[in-house]
């Protein structure tokens, strides 16, 4: 089944140079994109608890929220 779906034109740009060199589809990019982020949520879930939050730097530890933050919506 096909879908027509509406991307911004810099999000566009951004998947065409990922799938350009390796010679991939539009649906194919995405689906490696998404593939990509579950494996890299499992990664990530593996760390928890790992650290704690009074051993990193206040900077430091916000960054590594957003970061988890946006991958993980």
């Amino acid at each position: 089944m096909v879908r027509v779906i509406t991307i911004r034109d810099d999000v566009y740009a951004e998947l065409y140079r990922l799938k350009k060199p390796k010679g991939m589809s539009f649906s194919q990019i995405i689906e490696y994109l998404i593939k990509e982020k579950q494996g890299k949520m499992k990664d990530i879930v593996s760390f928890a608890g790992s650290v704690d939050k009074d051993d990193l730097d206040r900077k430091t530890f916000e960054n590594v929220k957003k970061e988890f933050d946006f991958w993980g919506r």
